[in-house]
């Protein structure tokens, strides 16, 4: 919203929180909405619910009336040309209906599964679903018709997109895009040009982020045990479920793997050689990939979600099935042995970063569809205008 600003748009956030009633702040230029969410509770991240509880949760969540008011106070109050739609847990797939019935434009940005599954993650139980299990359909039965509300849907990848409209949603919504997502490269702490690590040994393979099983975690540390790389070293950064991390950490006790923790991206990729995003669940669009490559390491990715449309596979890195972890003990050792192929790869890398490190061309894609659904309501709207919610 920050770079919409910056084009000369007016942005609103609208926000579920704990707070009691509907508030009104400005934030950096944006108008902030805040309204209570009207649920038995606000989900909160490692912040267990009893399954009794979590079930009717989802089941008013699927069709919540309770917090229609809220929204409707704020396009009366606001008259927003666009409503863009990201993410609709606690407002429920009703607002999609509440926003169409107020004849307000409508994008909906795709930026995981939550249209599908109740999990958003279209992953159980280590694998990921084919089709949606009993519970997703039932608390999904609102979203096929709700989700043809839109006037335009945008995945964050191909995949997420191709995902949704293969699962009978979004049904005759006729804009469909792919806009990938962008990181500001000065907050992420890639500035200008990067110099190459000093070459010492031993070399660093690198894995930054949530420490999950879904993220392949466990075959990365198999397939480098496995590898037998000599020296090298694996450097494990993130944090996640205290037993499962202490699990690992037990596990995998050597002098060769290192767990840093929570560590900044600014103070990890320039201390590794190549860097390895073993995703096991279909990841709508990995971003520590592009991360990767903006600080000009090759990256090792798995064949899932959108990752595959961020690796040019053998030219900014190598791509490999989770399926079969031979794959990624053979990338790991290419890359390790051919001091010339890292360099090579190195520097595609740094290329192939830079339109996900554009945060103004990123927003000028949205201020674009944004403009095409406004004319298609009314007068025309330019992409340097007009109020989005």
């Amino acid at each position: 919203m920050r770079s919409m600003r910056e084009l000369g748009h007016d942005c609103v956030l609208v926000a579920a929180s704990e707070q009691e009633g509907l508030h009104r702040e400005v934030r950096d230029g944006i108008t902030v909405y805040t309204a209570k969410l009207k649920n038995l509770y606000l989900p909160k991240h490692n912040k267990r619910q009893p399954v009794s509880k979590k079930l009717l949760w989802h089941a008013i969540d699927s069709f919540n009336p309770f917090m229609q008011g809220a929204l409707k106070r704020v396009v009366e109050a606001e008259k927003p040309d666009v409503a863009s739609v990201h993410c609709l847990n606690g407002w429920s797939a009703l607002a999609m209906r509440t926003l169409s019935r107020a004849s307000i434009p409508i994008v909906q940005v795709l930026h995981g599964y939550e249209y599908i599954c109740v999990k958003s993650t279209m992953f159980s139980r280590g694998s990921n679903c084919v089709s949606q299990c009993l519970s997703c359909r039932i608390f999904r039965l609102p979203h096929p018709r709700l989700s043809r509300c839109a006037d335009a849907v945008v995945g964050v990848s191909r995949f997420t997109l191709e995902r949704h409209l293969d699962s009978g949603y979004f049904r005759g919504v006729a804009i469909q895009r792919v806009i990938h997502n962008a990181r500001d490269p000065w907050k992420l702490g890639v500035n200008g040009a990067l110099a190459p690590r000093l070459q010492t040994k031993p070399l660093r393979i690198g894995y930054i982020g949530r420490i999950d099983p879904s993220k392949g975690i466990d075959m990365l540390l198999h397939a480098f045990d496995e590898a037998a790389l000599g020296d090298v070293e694996l450097w494990i950064a993130g944090s996640g479920q205290s037993g499962y991390e202490s699990s690992l950490r037990s596990r995998w006790a050597s002098e060769r793997i290192r767990f840093l923790g929570r560590t900044a991206p600014r103070d990890f990729y320039p201390n590794v050689d190549i860097t390895v995003v073993p995703s096991l669940w279909e990841e709508p669009l990995g971003m520590v990939v592009a991360e990767g490559m903006a600080f000009g390491k090759p990256v090792i990715g798995a064949r899932r979600g959108g990752i595959s449309e961020m690796i040019v596979d053998g030219e900014s890195g190598f791509l490999f099935d989770p399926e079969s972890p031979v794959e990624l003990i053979g990338a790991m050792r290419r890359l390790v042995n051919d001091a010339g192929m890292r360099a090579r790869m190195g520097a595609r890398a740094l290329t192939s970063a830079i339109p996900y490190m554009d945060p103004e061309g990123w927003a000028s894609k949205y201020a674009t569809v944004y403009a095409e659904v406004a004319r298609k309501h009314g007068p025309p709207v330019s992409p340097r205008d007009g109020e989005i919610l």
